[in-house]
């Protein structure tokens, strides 16, 4: 039964990863190397050239792909969800900008 279950993740793991390639794939990514340290390798910015929408990564780290706001700060891991899972919007969407609204952390007072 364990054995089961845990095939079943993996088979839905990897059907969620397929779905973020595909949608990935329909933005105009441009790349910029933000930062690096030994730990972590490069962060990487992405920024569509179509929708806007931008995202960061590490290179050494596999801690994902996040939705970041103008700024550079991590969005709420929902926005990044929806976001990564979506094929690219093609123009900038309204609603994009209520969602770069929502960060992770509170910004420092």
């Amino acid at each position: 039964m364990r054995a089961r279950l845990w095939n079943h993740l993996i088979v839905e793991v990897w059907m969620l990863n397929d779905v973020i390639k595909r949608a990935w794939a329909t933005h105009d990514f441009k790349v910029k190397m933000l930062d690096w340290s030994g730990a972590r390798g490069s962060r990487l910015a992405y920024t569509c050239r179509m929708c806007g929408r931008k995202f960061c990564l590490f290179t050494i780290l596999n801690h994902g792909t996040w939705a970041v706001d103008g700024e550079g700060r991590a969005l709420e891991s929902a926005v990044s969800s929806r976001w990564l899972g979506e094929n690219c919007p093609r123009l900038l969407n309204i609603g994009d900008d209520e969602d770069r609204k929502r960060l992770s952390k509170p910004p420092a007072q």
